[in-house]
């Protein structure tokens, strides 16, 4: 089923992509995309000599940002052209395979209620008047494993409140580095990134200023057994904070490459992202496919504009990668979320997603919604599949997760496993 669902969704992919090459117009990329003014993302073919790579620079007004380490691709800061000109005048040129704007990613996020305080998504007993059973069986799950550090999870987002006492003991920290010291100890490019990396500032400290990134991290594992405010689906975990999205929840197509390249380096199973947008990079994705080819799973939100992804998709969930895993949000009834994201093709399952409480900065908890808490869900039960039988890959897992949902009515006609969540 998931080769074949595959399969579809590479063809839609190709479809997309081949209509914006064909009769995409810089005044479209306008009108549909936010990017960042004055650089563009460049790819050029495996064949173009450095020499001739130098000259189409030249050419373009261009200085090298950021050279991407997997993928061959770069980030140019243009001298003289702006964006939309330059990619009308280079998109065809023999040299390049792609050139694209540096978009900008948003968190998916929708509005809280304040007024719920239980993990209905984890066990779901009617406490919120909802609907019993309905969610992920995490305490059955937990009879037979509650979670290890084995599973390394990086939560590319806002960054991660490492210091948060209920989630302190489940964050990573880089055995190859040492502390405060101001050197790049392990010699992976970046400096004192003991608990990840933030680039958005470009420092080893990946702390959130805005809570989205620390209240996926709660849900995906917040230290349980511990007398103290939630548990995650995965007790024990190492989560990894990698900051690409400010203080406003926005960040950079080069920031996210930058944070998938930096978790991929550094070995992670699992990448959680609840963020994206309805702009296709080309760039992006073939980082995400880096990753895929090391065995990583890529578990993203669907989004939260509450449309068909079959036929307006939105990125990364829609990517054509086999890694890729996209999730749904589900309310306490097993209703899909009036605001979810959905597609019979391009997404896969659903998940808890509605007035989930987790951690917030400052030792804090608190309600968020959308697809954002429901892809964590799914990353928890990922990490605690890995811990459980460390010897799956990212495929295994992924298969293991489609094949046992739970299935329901409105998730039949709405995402390509017709269920959701059981782990």
């Amino acid at each position: 089923m998931s080769d074949r669902r595959f399969m579809i969704r590479s063809l839609i992919s190709l479809s997309i992509l081949g209509l914006f090459f064909a009769v995409g117009s810089s005044a479209q990329i306008a009108a549909e995309s936010e990017f960042v003014p004055g650089e563009v993302i460049v790819k050029f073919r495996k064949d173009v000599t450095r020499s001739a790579r130098s000259a189409v620079l030249e050419d373009l007004d261009a200085t090298t940002k950021v050279e991407f380490r997997l993928t061959g691709t770069s980030c140019q800061t243009l001298k003289s052209l702006d964006v939309l000109e330059a990619i009308a005048r280079f998109k065809d040129h023999p040299s390049i395979e792609y050139i694209e704007p540096n978009y900008i990613w948003h968190a998916d996020l929708t509005p809280n209620d304040p007024d719920l305080s239980l993990l209905w998504g984890l066990e779901n007993t009617g406490q919120t008047g909802g609907t019993p059973g309905a969610d992920i069986s995490a305490v059955d799950a937990w009879d037979l494993g509650t979670g290890t550090d084995l599973a390394l999870v990086a939560v590319i987002d806002t960054g991660v409140d490492y210091n948060h006492m209920d989630l302190a003991g489940n964050i990573w920290t880089n055995p190859g580095e040492i502390p405060g010291n101001g050197v790049d100890d392990d010699g992976n490019g970046y400096v004192d990134d003991i608990h990840g990396y933030d680039f958005v500032n470009n420092d080893g400290n990946p702390m959130d200023d805005n809570s989205h990134g620390t209240h996926c991290s709660g849900t995906i594992g917040g230290v349980g057994d511990n007398g103290i405010g939630v548990v995650g689906v995965s007790w024990n975990v190492r989560i990894m904070g990698v900051k690409f999205l400010n203080a406003s929840g926005g960040g950079s197509t080069t920031n996210a490459i930058l944070s998938v390249e930096y978790a991929t380096m550094m070995g992670v199973d699992i990448m959680s992202s609840s963020w994206g947008g309805t702009s296709y990079s080309a760039a992006l994705r073939d980082a995400i496919l880096a990753a895929e080819a090391e065995g990583i799973l890529f578990i993203a939100a669907a989004g939260n504009s509450g449309v068909n992804n079959d036929m307006y998709p939105h990125y990364p969930s829609s990517y054509d990668c086999e890694n890729i895993i996209a999730v749904a949000s589900v309310d306490h009834n097993d209703n899909m979320a009036g605001s979810s994201c959905y597609g019979t093709v391009s997404v896969d399952l659903g998940a808890p997603g509605v007035d989930i409480y987790s951690t917030v900065p400052g030792n804090s908890y608190g309600h968020k919604s959308g697809t954002s808490m429901a892809a964590p869900h799914v990353s928890g039960a990922a990490a605690l599949i890995k811990s459980s039988f460390p010897a799956l890959n990212g495929p295994d897992i992924r298969d293991l997760i489609f094949d046992s949902v739970d299935s329901t009515p409105a998730m039949a006609s709405t995402v390509a496993t017709g269920g959701r969540l059981n782990i």
